[in-house]
């Protein structure tokens, strides 16, 4: 019940500065911002569309993010140094892509067995997520300010030509993958496969892999995977969720006034709160219309879900022994979704309707 009050908390907020109207700057300001993914991708990039817009409103003009499509200037992986160093103002992005450098950027981003979207609103608004996901880019010398901005949507588990009935059906599957969830199935015995997100098709059709996970459903039905491979395995453990965030330079982000600074935060804020609600349902069509397509939707066994959970423990130990701060953001993150401890106090019954 308080995170539930938290997450109402943050929706009052959202609607009262909004409904304070747009803030009055003296000139108006103009933040170059790359994106990772092209706004043609619905949920993933289509929020970068939305969010130029609603700044301009909320700031009346006064701010405005001058939106750069991935390739257009900026690669998708330059996007974080580039900020940093002040090449360019902003970037909207996901940190993921920075986890080869910085390992805890994962667990900011989607990871196996993470928060859903609520998951994350609540640890990022109600405790300490907001705090650790700046502490993370200001350990790692990177001079930006974060702020979460939207949600992508959960991933389906993959792809497949096959059927993976038990753990041994892993052992040698060739399987297009990255990141945690690509190295929770080595672990199970998979070989994982580097394909550009682009070839995935060609390399079914070559035989080349016999699995693969790429995006969420939406954009995988725009890529049109399932010509390619029939049978897509559900719930996506390996990522929940995708959290998009907004990195400003950080001398750009002091530089704007109190107001301009609002008005970015309140606008992520609302974009959060609407994906929210609008991603379940996106990635639900996308799934009930590849049904119709011919695309069988499995779910795993409990034995394959187990296998899963086993080795992802694993490869989290492993990252948390090699990586501290990994360690201190997951330690934190568990103990949120744990609840609150035994000996805290309960909040007295709500008062009876009249």
């Amino acid at each position: 019940m308080p995170r539930r009050r938290a997450a109402i908390g943050f929706m009052d907020l959202c609607l009262t500065v909004a409904l304070a109207g747009p803030g009055v700057a003296a000139e108006p300001v103009r933040l170059v911002m790359p994106i990772v993914y092209g706004t043609h991708l619905p949920g993933l990039g289509e929020p970068a569309s939305r969010l130029t817009k609603l700044v301009k409103q909320l700031s009346g003009g006064a701010l405005e993010l001058d939106l750069k499509q991935p390739g257009d200037g900026t690669q998708p992986q330059e996007i974080l140094d580039k900020v940093s160093r002040g090449g360019v103002d902003a970037g909207f992005s996901t940190a993921s892509f920075w986890a080869a450098k910085i390992p805890a950027a994962a667990l900011f981003a989607g990871f196996p067995f993470g928060p859903d979207a609520r998951g994350y609103v609540e640890w990022f608004f109600a405790g300490n997520g907001l705090k650790l996901y700046q502490e993370m880019y200001d350990q790692a010398d990177m001079n930006v300010h974060v702020i979460p901005c939207a949600f992508g949507g959960g991933e389906a588990s993959g792809w497949f030509t096959k059927e993976i009935r038990n753990p041994e059906d892993i052992k040698g599957l060739r399987m297009r993958g990255f990141g945690l969830g690509g190295r929770v199935m080595s672990r199970l015995g998979a070989q994982t496969v580097l394909v550009p997100g682009g070839k995935i098709g060609e390399a079914f059709n070559k035989h080349e892999i016999d699995g693969a996970e790429f995006l969420t459903l939406a954009v995988d039905q725009r890529q049109r995977l399932q010509d390619h491979a029939k049978i897509i395995y559900v719930p996506g453990w390996h990522q929940p969720e995708t959290v998009l965030e907004l990195l400003i330079n950080e001398d750009k982000w002091n530089a704007l006034s109190e107001e301009q600074q609002t008005v970015l935060e309140t606008a992520c804020r609302s974009m959060l709160l609407t994906t929210l609600a609008e991603s379940p349902r996106l990635q639900t069509a996308a799934l009930a219309e590849l049904a119709k397509q011919g695309v069988r939707i499995k779910t795993w066994s409990d034995d394959l879900a187990r296998a899963f959970r086993g080795a992802w423990e694993e490869v989290a130990s492993e990252e948390s022994s090699r990586d501290p701060f990994f360690r201190t953001v997951l330690s934190d993150l568990e103990k949120f979704r744990a609840g609150p401890e035994p000996s805290a106090p309960s909040l007295p019954p709500m008062p009876p309707a009249p």
